[in-house]
């Protein structure tokens, strides 16, 4: 049986294309103090096993993107399956963290190949006007990946350890890997004769001189940084400051998230409504207003698990605004580069979000008896420059 595009099918296998990047991330957020303790470790070390993950998931959206828009989108994302599933696998038999470390930037690696394709795949099948609505409605319920993860990341931890997270993902990669062989046939219909270094310069660089282009990419760069730089801190102040037993912390980050999945769904009604530079202009206001109530509390004195949940729930909520419009923005522009364009979107996103855990892994160093104002102040910046790239779109021409 074959998957066609356009079909509730296809829409389903492109959601679970972006869903297990998300998943391998959050899924781990919960156990990440228990890897600190079984392997012996800093808190700073497990934190860097987040950051080469998205270092390697940035890199290969390099190289997913080009080699799809040259050989097929099915043939390049079979292998970007098997390295991501193997990798994985071997993730859970880390014998230490400069081990697990390693395993993690490679298993970054193929876990770029949902991302980059499943945003090709998207744009092979529907027009650059469907881009928007298909892409929200996906982005919607993707958002039970990074929701759900977490707590159940909380639950296998606490029962099996640390270890059967990535048993976990990897067994949701083997599922993808057979249905993408037995189901998924080749879309790419303006395939190159071959991969051509100079018109993949020429191309990229053309994208990179486009205002428009590199308006939609950078904000949303910016936002993954705050996000991830989150995802990276939070669990230690929950779990190590607070208390809270892994499943507990799983269960709490549901309403974080919570703020993504009401911000994507909020995305869907303003489609068609709201010229999508100001979508993204306006949801970057979240992000400063989140922080700035974060560290009003923690100023305050309030250290308690609200003051650190809801105010991430209004920061994820901004960020699920802008997703979807400006993933859908950036490769709708060059439908005949749509992998190149993809994986130009996914670098930003991944790479300048890495920066994110590293700045507040840096400065969680430092000792200060107010526990969130090293999240507001290495992630501050971040907002700004997300409010300030979004200032090159320009709406008249959207």
């Amino acid at each position: 049986m074959r998957i066609e595009p356009r079909s509730t099918a296809y829409i389903v296998l492109l959601v679970a294309l972006g869903s297990f990047g998300p998943l391998t991330m959050s899924i781990y957020t919960p156990v990440m103090p228990s890897v600190a303790h079984d392997l012996a470790t800093t808190p700073d070390g497990v934190k860097l096993t987040l950051t080469t993950y998205m270092l390697g998931f940035a890199v290969g959206q390099l190289f997913y993107g080009p080699l799809s828009d040259r050989y097929g989108r099915r043939p390049v994302l079979l292998v970007g399956l098997v390295f991501f599933t193997a990798t994985t696998f071997a993730c859970a038999f880390a014998p230490s963290i400069g081990g697990l470390i390693g395993l993690r930037l490679l298993q970054g690696l193929g876990a770029a190949s949902g991302s980059v394709l499943g945003r090709a795949l998207t744009r092979d099948a529907y027009s650059a006007k469907e881009m928007p609505v298909v892409m929200s409605w996906i982005a919607l319920a993707q958002n039970i990946a990074p929701i759900a993860s977490p707590t159940i990341g909380g639950f296998l931890g606490e029962s099996l350890g640390w270890q059967a997270t990535f048993w976990f993902v990897g067994g949701f990669g083997v599922t993808l890997l057979i249905v993408t062989t037995l189901a998924l046939g080749e879309t790419n219909k303006f395939r190159s004769e071959r991969v051509d270094i100079g018109a993949l310069l020429r191309g990229s660089g053309e994208m990179l001189r486009d205002r428009q282009f590199v308006g939609y990419v950078l904000p949303i760069g910016f936002a993954f940084a705050i996000n991830f730089g989150m995802l990276a801190g939070v669990p230690f102040i929950l779990q190590d400051r607070l208390g809270f037993s892994p499943r507990e912390f799983g269960l709490l980050v549901l309403m974080s998230m919570g703020g993504f999945s009401a911000g994507t769904f909020a995305n869907n009604r303003l489609i068609g409504r709201v010229a999508p530079a100001i979508i993204v202009r306006r949801a970057g206001w979240c992000h400063v207003a989140a922080l700035a109530v974060m560290a009003a509390l923690s100023l305050l004195g309030v250290f308690t698990w609200w003051a650190i949940i809801l105010p991430h729930m209004l920061l994820s909520f901004g960020t699920g605004i802008m997703t979807p419009t400006a993933n859908a923005g950036a490769v709708s522009l060059y439908p005949r580069l749509a992998g190149t364009a993809s994986s130009w979107v996914g670098l930003a996103q991944m790479g300048i979000g890495a920066l994110g855990t590293v700045t507040v892994a840096l400065l969680s160093l430092l000792d200060s008896r107010y526990v969130a104002m090293p999240l507001v102040v290495g992630l501050l910046p971040f907002a700004v420059a997300s409010l300030l790239s979004a200032r090159l779109l320009r709406p008249r021409l959207i």
